[in-house]
């Protein structure tokens, strides 16, 4: 008998061929393994049921790309994560606007901005994490510790131009890990450069 990760590969690549049986059978086998993990997250099975609609809708618009990513299986979990933390944010901002009976008031846009930065680091420490050890060495000093270019070239015996490349690889690779892992909100590159500063 095939194992379970070996039937998910074959049936999100008959997926990426536009097999629409393929299709239903990902919607069957993963709607009941996800459903119950939206429902305790929001709460309510009728959103949760919208929100396993919403990701499958993403699945099939997106299904040309399945044979370019890794782990089908994983990818589609963090698309329903993903989902459902939008909608929770989106909620928590119309319950702000709703409380305050007007624009967004200072504290509920500092609420949203905090939730939001949190959100996107804990993506972005996953993907560091996958980042050859030179590489995330080099990012480490220069995002956590804040370190110059020099000073980076300095303490690793490397160039400068070393360091930059470095730098720019990683930046490249997390933004690509983050789309393989189906964030399509997350900021261009050159917010991702600021945030980390």
């Amino acid at each position: 008998m095939k194992d379970i990760q070996h039937i998910d590969s074959d049936l999100f690549a008959r997926l990426a061929q536009d097999d629409e049986e393929a299709f239903t059978q990902i919607v069957h086998f993963f709607y009941k393994k996800m459903l119950p993990i939206a429902i305790s997250l929001v709460k309510s099975e009728t959103v949760a049921r919208d929100i396993m609609q919403d990701v499958f809708l993403k699945l099939w618009l997106n299904r040309a790309l399945m044979t370019t990513i890794e782990n089908p299986a994983a990818w589609l979990n963090v698309v329903v994560s993903n989902t459902t933390s939008n909608y929770m944010r989106a909620q928590l901002r119309y319950e702000l606007r709703v409380k305050h009976s007007a624009a967004q008031t200072p504290e509920a846009e500092e609420i949203w901005t905090d939730l939001d930065a949190r959100f996107t680091k804990s993506l972005i420490d996953d993907a560091i994490a996958e980042l050859p050890t030179k590489r995330k060495t080099v990012f480490l000093l220069s995002r956590r510790e804040g370190l110059s270019r020099k000073e980076i070239a300095s303490r690793l015996n490397i160039s400068e131009n070393t360091v930059r490349n470095q730098l720019t690889d990683a930046l490249q690779f997390i933004q690509e890990h983050l789309k393989r892992k189906g964030v399509f909100l997350i900021p261009p590159v050159i917010i991702l450069q600021s945030w980390l500063q």
